[in-house]
């Protein structure tokens, strides 16, 4: 079977604040997801294990004696001793055996939460004076769940009510069927069933629930960076999919990386906030949608380039396509050069960003507007460096987009570059060779950075992994006022 569809997009809106409220990421899920979490925290072994042993019948001597629940001044006493089931009498010991694994059905209540239904087989026994008695019920649990945010801002599902509607009921008695008691036992165990069965959908919501709190979550980011993911909201619940919005807080983590709410980050500046608009609509095929705000991408880009991640010094011999990096080669392009080093010395070129790259959405189109220094140093002896000439490199990037590892990962190609001297060297004699080193050196390592991806939020076991991405830009005139 195809696994369904995934689908991320990168949003940039030309809107005015009003019209959208703080978050940096939107995650919605369809009732499938759902689903199969639900249906993956039920196999898990000690799910159902609480619903097996023996079965409370309260006091007196057993299911069907004086005092119990069938028998004289019980639930059915009327039918007494003597009666019809007078065969069974002295029922005790009632246990559940066996409960197969529930097959799941759920539909989402708008601004509620979800409608559960989890169909399963339950197994009893019971002893009785004639001897070992087996059950066989077909079971239909029904529960109203309803959405909640807890006190430190997870997502949480909390059954409101449950219910328990039995079908078939199967009875045999020393290996022959006894079907006399089917409706009485109908009875007792529509009583007792719930507060035994109940408690499984609850535990399945608990580990449900450890999976919706792990969104909330502190992610590295390059070596010294942090991407924190914090539910901005309570989620919204449609009739199609439930939708988190998240806010995110980029920044340099102080110490060991620990989990929301617990650690903090040192956020970095950021260039001006831009809103982001609404996710396109969810098409019926997909099993999830994941928008990410151009300033979110703008944040990551910002880090990284706080913590040196995007510099680069380069010297002869480190990029073998280079040619040597020496003040005769590059006295060979300018004169003055080679007359103030008649004798050869290696050079050291030292490449930074010094400020944060600006990163724009365009219609399948991203682009990163960084702006480089380019310092020429002449190592004299004894390692001693000196400042040759300083050049201002503005380039444009092209911004390709894929998910790996459930990361995003950010492959850059040149657009154009723009070089311009903050020395008396000619700029044009250069040009050549900056633009090898650009293509040689610099993007390859731009790109190993920005390839190492940026951890996408998780809810839900979801992995984005080969999700198809959309680039959008979307003006102020696609939504009401």
């Amino acid at each position: 079977t195809m696994p369904p569809a995934l689908g991320i997009a990168l949003l940039y809106a030309l809107l005015t604040p009003s019209l959208s409220e703080r978050k940096d990421a939107v995650l919605r899920l369809n009732k499938d997801v759902l689903s199969d979490a639900l249906t993956g925290s039920l196999r898990q072994g000690n799910t159902l294990q609480g619903a097996l042993g023996e079965v409370p019948l309260g006091s007196g001597r057993g299911l069907l004696g004086n005092g119990g629940l069938l028998g004289g001044g019980g639930l059915l006493g009327v039918l007494g001793e003597g009666g019809l089931l007078g065969t069974v009498q002295g029922l005790t010991g009632l246990r559940i055996v066996e409960l197969t694994l529930p097959r799941v059905s759920l539909r989402l209540l708008p601004g509620i939460g979800v409608h559960l239904n989890l169909y399963t087989r339950v197994a009893l026994n019971a002893k009785s004076l004639l001897g070992l008695l087996d059950i066989a019920v077909e079971v239909n649990i029904t529960s109203r769940v309803r959405l909640t945010m807890d006190g430190t801002g997870y997502p949480k599902l909390v059954t409101e009510r449950c219910d328990t509607l039995l079908g078939g009921i199967k009875v045999r008695l020393l290996r022959g069927l006894l079907p006399v008691v089917d409706n009485l036992l109908a009875s007792v165990l529509n009583r007792l069933l719930p507060n035994l069965l109940c408690p499984v959908v609850d535990v399945a919501l608990g580990l449900v629930n450890d999976q919706l709190s792990l969104v909330n979550s502190l992610v590295p980011l390059g070596l010294l960076g942090s991407i924190q993911y914090t539910v901005s909201s309570l989620p919204l619940v449609t009739g199609q999919f439930l939708e988190v919005d998240l806010n995110t807080v980029v920044g340099q983590v102080a110490g060991g990386l620990v989990d929301y709410p617990l650690g903090k980050t040192e956020a970095v500046p950021t260039p001006p906030r831009v809103p982001m608009p609404p996710l396109p609509p969810m098409v019926d095929t997909s099993s999830s949608q994941l928008g990410l705000s151009v300033n979110f991408l703008s944040s990551v880009l910002s880090v990284l380039q706080k913590e040196g991640a995007l510099d680069l010094d380069i010297s002869t011999g480190m990029f073998p396509e280079l040619p040597p990096l020496t003040t005769s080669t590059l006295g060979a392009l300018v004169p003055a050069v080679f007359e103030a080093y008649p004798e050869s010395r290696e050079l050291l070129l030292k490449i930074a960003v010094p400020e944060a790259p600006v990163v724009t959405l365009k219609k399948n189109k991203g682009v990163i507007q960084l702006m480089a220094t380019a310092e020429v140093m002449v190592i004299h002896p004894d390692d001693v460096q000196r400042s040759l000439c300083l050049l201002n490199i503005n380039t444009s990037l092209l911004a390709q987009f894929s998910v790996e590892d459930n990361k995003l990962k950010i492959g850059v190609s040149l657009e154009n570059v723009t070089k311009r001297p903050l020395s008396l060297l000619q700029v044009s004699l250069l040009e050549m060779l900056v633009d090898q080193i650009f293509d040689v050196a610099f993007l390859p390592a731009v790109n190993s950075v920005l390839g190492v991806g940026v951890p996408l939020p998780r809810l839900l076991n979801i992995d984005f992994t080969s999700a198809d991405i959309d680039v959008m830009e979307v003006s102020a005139q696609a939504f009401p006022e």
